[in-house]
């Protein structure tokens, strides 16, 4: 009986795990990289246990990477024979990964990590796999943080890998919970083959140094259960990067704002009283927003660009070759540099305090800025006065300088125009476009200032709150 038990334990422990997380659902198409080894091939053979119970469509996915010659071409032809031998289809694809390495100018170990999820990706879109399933295991999760914390990382590395990661198709690790010595005593237990891969065994890579080294010297002299300790570590951690990240969610809501070609536009004193930590977060929260990827701002940029912020008397700071901070009276412009940029002594955004009057000394304007009811508005026509309806507005309104792309609905006409265009046609030289100020609600022009404002904004008979902007010298 205890042997039957022992038999099962590996399957029910997975499945409690794949349940917990909901890493698989019904109907779901998996694809599952196989190297041959024995981590990937015993979650290939539990996702067949499991397959009627999720009713799962699984098709089989192998890099031969060319790294190891001849036993390379060996694993590959593994693959596709075990693959066969239990009806499944499979995908495989040679990628002379040393060759790669070189064009990429990266160690053989990232190079291979790149290509290989890249060739996973790209083969799950073509068979319309929903998830992509890899083996990576408890060992593998307490060696990269090993691997993070020496190398030097914050929380996002040091939670290491997630469980499931929600791309499009998601990544999923079923035995992230599960140890080696039990999939071992598995592949054992049901007489399955897999390969020995001989790269695992070369000290020259750090990963394989841990394991092979540091590790064993850790249990034996630290802490016998040194692997379960760190896994338990990175989920420790893991659950804390969650938590911060649904924090940070939120207060990003409450600091940020877009401007147009992208630029965010952070809110000034509410940035600087937040915790120093979630300042970091911020930051780099605010340059993966404008670069629409996972940018990797290092610990050193970020505490540099913070001491800028606090102490900084330029007017610019640079994140990378592609990216700048930039202030503006309380406000934080984050933006990316343009290969034409516009004139620096030009270039600016303000938020607009309403009531109250805002300077921009660039152009050496101010704007007072004063709520009325509807009953006093005077009929008048002042370029130099804007009313507009307070209920169409979305606050906190902001006053910049004109960007490329820039758009306008004017009153009177239908539609939008290029900015542009519109300063063509009221004969505006190249020159003064640059000194004349925008009101914007969000991303869209409410007022260029000294001309006209735009048609959604106008005061009607249903206004009941009108505010009054004024420019003044």
């Amino acid at each position: 009986m205890r042997k039957e038990r022992e038999k099962y334990y590996l399957l029910k422990s997975v499945q409690m795990f794949v349940d917990e997380l909901r890493l698989l659902e019904e109907n779901d198409t998996v694809l599952v990289g196989v190297s041959g080894g024995p981590d990937s091939v015993a979650l290939l053979q539990l996702l067949l246990e499991l397959k009627n119970i999720y009713t799962l469509t699984l098709v089989v996915a192998h890099l031969e990477h060319g790294i190891r010659g001849l036993e390379s071409k060996e694993q590959a032809s593994f693959v596709s024979d075990l693959a066969e031998k239990l009806g499944l289809k499979s995908v495989v694809l040679y990628v002379d990964v040393p060759k790669r390495c070189h064009e990429m100018k990266s160690s053989l170990e990232e190079a291979a990590r790149i290509v290989r999820y890249t060739f996973f990706k790209e083969t799950a879109k073509k068979i319309g796999a929903t998830k992509i399933a890899l083996g990576h295991t408890a060992n593998d999760q307490s060696e990269t943080l090993l691997m993070r914390l020496i190398r030097g990382s914050g929380l996002e590395g040091l939670a290491s890998m997630r469980p499931k990661r929600d791309f499009s198709p998601s990544v999923i690790r079923p035995l992230l919970n599960t140890y080696r010595k039990d999939i071992l005593a598995y592949l054992k237990e049901k007489n399955i083959a897999y390969c020995t891969d001989s790269s695992n065994q070369e000290i020259s890579c750090l990963r394989n140094k841990i394991r092979l080294k540091l590790i064993p010297l850790l249990e034996k002299e630290y802490n016998p259960n040194i692997v379960a300790t760190l896994r338990r570590t990175a989920s420790i951690l893991s659950e804390k990067r969650e938590w911060i990240a649904s924090i940070l969610k939120q207060e990003s809501k409450k600091c940020f704002h877009y401007g147009s070609d992208n630029c965010l536009i952070m809110d000034l004193p509410y940035f600087s009283s937040q915790p120093l930590a979630l300042q970091r977060e911020l930051i780099r929260c605010a340059v993966q927003k404008v670069t629409l990827k996972h940018y990797k701002l290092d610990y050193t940029k970020v505490c540099l660009a913070l001491d800028w912020v606090k102490k900084g008397k330029s007017k610019c700071f640079s994140l990378s070759d592609k990216l700048y901070l930039r202030k503006a009276d309380d406000t934080l412009l984050i933006e990316q540099k343009r290969k034409k940029p516009l004139h620096e002594s030009k270039v600016f955004c303000y938020k607009l305090h309403v009531p109250g009057h805002t300077w921009i000394p660039e152009v050496n304007i101010r704007i007072q800025a004063t709520i009325l009811d509807w009953s006093e508005i005077k009929g008048e026509f002042n370029p130099e006065k804007a009313y507009l309806d307070a209920s169409s507005l979305h606050f906190p309104l902001y006053v910049r300088s004109r960007r490329a792309g820039d758009r306008f609905s004017p009153l009177g006409l239908e539609g939008t125009k290029k900015l542009k265009n519109f300063f063509i046609d009221a004969k505006i030289t190249r020159g003064k476009r640059e000194q004349i100020p925008l009101v914007v609600s969000d991303k869209t022009i409410v007022w260029v200032l000294g001309m006209r404002i735009a048609g959604p904004f106008k005061v009607t008979q249903k206004t009941k709150k009108v505010l009054l902007l004024e420019k003044m010298r």
